[in-house]
C-alpha cells in the first residue's frame, strides 16, 4: 500500500522534486570542493558520476535561464561551468537537507548501491555504443543513459521504506513495473521522462527514459538513441551479459554480439573502478543488503563534511583575516566546547614560532610576547611545525615527558593540555600551528572527534592563506600603480617647473625695469614668493615628506598677514563685495617657522572664509599673543603662544559638518572639493600648532591658529606624527 501511494505521488509531482545522492559520491564531491584552490573539472566529474546531481545540476541550469538562446543541448561539462562553484554549493545544500541527518536515508542509500552503480554503467556503456554507432553527440548518449532510471530515484524520495527493496533488486523489475501500472496506470519510465521535460533542456534524454523497459518490438521503430539506451539499460543489468541479451541488442543496433558482450564487459569494470575509488565497501550486495556498520561510518563522515561545508560557507564570507579567525573560534565553541586557542606564524629569519593571535578567559599577557625556538625541537609546537602532523599532550606516557615550554603554554592558557595543529600554507609547507587549550574531561571527545577538527583547522588554514595571497597582489597592484603615477608625475613636475623658471626670470628683468617704483618692488617680491611656493609644492608631489629638507626661517607674522591680505585683496577686485580687514598685534615677536606651510594655512583659511560668503560679507584677521593654556601639544610651561584668528560674518557651519571639518571631501558649499580646510589643518599640525573653530548657524565663523613661541616651535615641517 505504501508503494502505491509513493507511485500516484511520484506520478503526479507539482512541486520541487527530492532526490537521493549516493551518499559516498557527495562525500567525495564535498571534499573536493574544500580542496584549496578546487577547479570545476573536479568538481564535474563526481557530479557526472550520480544521476541525481547531474539532474539536480541541470534543473538549477534551466532554472537561471543559462540555455535559453541555444538550440544545442549543453553537456554536463557546460551545466556545470554556467552554474559555478555557487551553483554546486547550492545543490549540495540540497543534496545534504535531503538525507543527511536521516538514517532512514543513509540506510537507502547503501541499498540503492546497485541502482547507482547500473545507472553508471548505462551511460558509460551508452556513451561506448554511441562512438561505435557513429552516434552524435556522444555527450546526449551519457546523459540518457545516466538519467534513465530517475524514475525510480523520484519513488524512492517518496517513500524510501517501500521502495528500496524492490528498487535495488533487478529482479523485481517486472513487480515494480506492475504495481505502477496497477496504481498509477504510469511506470517509473514515463515520470522519468516528465521529470526530464518538466526540469532540464535534456529532452532528448526523456523519450530513452520513457521507452527503456519497451519491448524490443517496439523499440525497433524507436529514434537510434531510444535504442542505445535501450540496449545499455538490458545489458548493464549482469556482470557478465547473457548471449540472449546480447543476441537481442546486437541485433537491435546491428553490432557484432561478441563486440557488443566486450563493450558491456568494459563498461561493468569502469563503473565498479568508480565503486572502488568512492570507497564504497565490498560488504555492499548487489541485491540490496547493507551493514549498518557502514551505514554508521558513513553517517559520520557526511555529519563531518556537512559541518565543514558550513564552515566553508562562513569563510567565504569572511572579508580579512580577523573575520577568518572570528569563524575559527566560532566553530571551535560550538561543535567542541573550545574556548581557549593560540596561533603561532613562523618567522623564518630568526627561526622562531611567534604568537599572533590568542583567545580566551582571564590570559595572562598578550600573544606576541610568546616565542619558541625551533632549536627547541622537543617541544610540541615545535615538532608540530617541523612534522606538519598533530601532536596532543594528553598521548604522552606521563607528564616528564613534556617540555618546560609544553608546561608554560599549559599554564598560560589555563588548561589541562594541549593539542597542536599544524598550518600549512599553500604550497604544502607549514606556516605555524594552532594550539588549542583541552580540559582533560573533554579529551575523550576531542579525541573522537580528530578527523573533523584537523579538517576545520586545515580548511582555515587554506582560507587565510588565501586572504594572504589576496592581500599580497593588492599590495603589488598598489604598488605598482604608484610606481605609474609618480612617474608620470615627475615628467609633470619636470615640464612644469621649465615654464616657471621663465616666468621667474622675466620677474627679475621687471624688478630692474621698476627699481624706482617701491610699491611695484613690493608686488613682485610677493609674485616672486609665490612661484617659489608653488615650486616647493610640486616638489613635494614626488618627495616623501620624511626627506622634506627643513625650511625655518623666522617670519615676521604680522608682515606675512599684511602681504597676503593685500594679494588676496586685489585677487578679489571686482569680484565680490567683501571687505578685509585686519587688527594686528604689534607686540608678537617674529618666530622660527616654516614660512611656506603657514601661508598654505592662512591662504585656505581665508579662500573657505571668502566662499562661505557669495553675496558679500567682512573678512577680520587679527593676532594676539597669549598666555592662556594652548590646545597644541608639547608646549612648555609659561611660554606665551601667538594666536591668528580668521573670522567672517556669513551663515555659519551646520553641526553635522562641524563634527567633520577637518575631514576630505566634506563641504556644504556646492561645487567644492572640501579639501581647504583639511589641508590647513594638517599645516597647522605639521607647525605644531593647533587650528580650532568656532561657529554657530547664523552667526559667522571664527578660525583660530594657535602657533608656539621660541622653543616650543617646529623641529621640522613634519611634525604631524608628534602633534597629534
Amino acid at each position: 500500500m505504501e508503494l502505491a501511494v509513493a507511485v500516484r505521488a511520484a506520478s503526479e509531482f507539482t512541486g520541487r522534486v527530492q532526490l537521493s545522492v549516493f551518499p559516498y559520491l557527495l562525500e567525495r564531491l564535498i571534499n573536493a570542493r574544500h580542496e584549496p584552490d578546487v577547479e570545476l573539472p573536479s568538481l564535474s566529474r563526481f557530479i557526472k558520476m550520480d544521476p541525481a546531481l547531474c539532474f539536480m545540476a541541470m534543473r538549477l541550469d534551466r532554472s537561471m535561464g543559462s540555455n535559453s538562446q541555444s538550440a544545442e543541448t549543453p553537456s554536463v561539462d557546460e551545466v556545470i561551468s554556467r552554474i559555478g562553484i555557487t551553483g554546486i554549493d547550492a545543490i549540495t545544500a540540497q543534496a545534504l537537507a535531503n538525507q543527511v541527518f536521516s538514517e532512514v536515508h543513509h540506510r537507502q542509500g547503501l541499498s540503492l548501491a546497485w541502482l547507482w552503480r547500473h545507472c553508471l554503467t548505462t551511460a558509460l556503456l551508452a556513451q561506448r555504443l554511441a562512438l561505435e554507432l557513429n552516434f552524435r553527440p556522444v555527450a546526449d548518449a551519457y546523459i540518457a543513459g545516466l538519467l534513465h532510471d530517475i524514475g525510480k530515484l523520484a519513488l524512492s524520495a517518496q517513500t524510501p521504506v517501500a521502495c528500496a527493496p524492490l528498487l535495488a533488486d533487478p529482479t523485481q523489475a517486472n513487480p515494480l513495473l506492475e504495481a505502477e501500472a496497477q496504481v498509477a496506470g504510469s511506470d517509473h519510465g514515463r515520470i522519468g521522462a516528465w521529470l526530464i521535460r518538466r526540469y532540464t533542456d535534456a529532452w532528448f534524454a526523456a523519450d530513452a527514459a520513457r521507452y527503456h523497459t519497451a519491448p524490443a518490438l517496439q523499440v525497433k521503430n524507436a529514434l537510434p538513441l531510444v535504442q542505445i539506451v535501450w540496449a545499455a539499460n538490458r545489458l548493464a543489468n549482469e556482470s557478465h551479459p547473457s548471449s540472449g541479451a546480447c543476441q537481442t541488442a546486437a541485433k537491435l543496433l546491428n553490432l557484432d554480439p561478441q563486440e557488443l558482450n566486450r563493450l558491456s564487459r568494459t563498461a561493468v569494470e569502469q563503473a565498479l573502478a568508480v565503486a572502488d575509488e568512492l570507497g564504497v565497501p565490498p560488504d555492499v550486495p548487489e541485491k540490496g543488503r547493507h551493514s549498518d556498520e557502514n551505514a554508521a561510518l558513513l553517517n559520520q563522515k557526511i555529519k563531518s563534511s556537512t559541518i565543514l561545508s558550513s564552515v566553508y560557507g562562513e569563510l567565504l564570507a569572511a572579508t580579512d583575516s580577523n573575520a577568518i579567525i572570528r569563524v575559527l573560534r566560532q566553530s571551535l565553541s560550538v561543535l567542541f566546547g573550545i574556548d581557549t586557542l593560540l596561533m603561532f606564524a613562523h618567522e623564518p629569519q630568526n627561526d622562531l614560532l611567534v604568537g599572533r593571535f590568542a583567545a580566551g578567559r582571564a590570559l595572562p599577557g598578550p600573544a606576541d610576547r610568546l616565542r619558541i625556538p625551533l632549536i627547541a625541537s622537543d617541544s610540541l609546537p615545535a615538532i608540530c611545525h617541523i612534522s606538519g602532523e598533530p601532536v596532543d599532550s594528553f598521548s604522552r606516557s606521563s607528564q616528564r615527558e613534556l617540555t618546560i615550554i609544553d608546561h608554560q603554554l599549559m599554564e598560560y592558557m589555563g588548561k589541562d593540555g594541549i593539542v597542536c595543529l599544524p598550518v600549512r600554507s599553500g604550497i604544502g609547507g607549514s606556516r605555524g600551528c594552532l594550539l588549542l587549550g583541552i580540559d582533560g574531561s573533554d579529551w575523550p571527545l576531542v579525541k573522537k572527534q580528530a578527523d573533523l577538527l584537523k579538517a576545520i583547522a586545515a580548511t582555515v588554514a587554506g582560507a587565510l592563506e588565501r586572504e594572504r595571497q589576496r592581500q599580497e597582489q593588492i599590495d603589488r597592484q598598489a604598488a605598482d600603480c604608484f610606481a605609474s603615477t609618480l612617474a608620470k608625475t615627475r615628467k609633470i613636475v619636470h615640464e612644469i617647473n621649465n615654464p616657471l623658471s621663465i616666468i621667474k626670470n622675466y620677474l627679475k628683468v621687471l624688478a630692474l625695469r621698476t627699481d624706482k617704483n617701491p610699491s611695484g618692488i613690493d608686488e613682485l617680491r610677493i609674485i616672486n614668493e609665490e612661484i617659489n611656493r608653488v615650486a616647493g609644492l610640486i616638489k613635494s608631489l614626488t618627495s616623501p615628506s620624511e626627506k622634506i629638507p627643513k625650511r625655518l626661517e623666522t617670519v615676521d607674522v604680522n608682515a606675512m598677514i599684511a602681504d597676503i591680505l593685500g594679494l588676496f585683496r586685489r585677487s578679489l577686485s571686482g569680484k565680490k563685495t567683501i571687505t578685509l580687514n585686519q587688527d594686528l598685534d604689534a607686540r608678537i615677536p617674529a618666530i622660527a617657522t616654516d614660512r611656506d606651510l603657514l601661508k598654505q594655512a592662512l591662504m585656505n583659511l581665508l579662500k573657505n572664509a571668502a566662499e562661505a560668503m557669495p553675496d558679500g560679507g567682512t573678512i577680520t584677521v587679527s593676532t594676539r599673543m597669549s598666555t592662556d593654556t594652548p590646545r597644541y601639544a608639547g608646549h612648555s610651561d609659561g611660554m606665551g603662544h601667538i594666536k591668528i584668528s580668521i573670522c567672517d560674518d556669513g551663515p555659519g557651519i551646520d553641526e553635522q559638518i562641524k563634527e567633520k571639518l577637518f575631514t576630505p571631501y566634506v563641504t556644504s558649499k556646492t561645487g567644492h572639493d572640501g579639501l581647504g580646510l583639511p589641508i590647513a589643518h594638517e599645516a597647522v599640525l605639521r607647525l605644531k600648532g593647533s587650528l580650532l573653530c568656532e561657529s554657530a548657524a547664523g552667526g559667522g565663523t571664527c578660525f583660530f591658529i594657535e602657533l608656539p613661541v621660541g622653543d616650543d616651535g617646529p623641529e621640522n615641517p613634519t611634525a604631524l606624527d608628534s602633534a597629534t
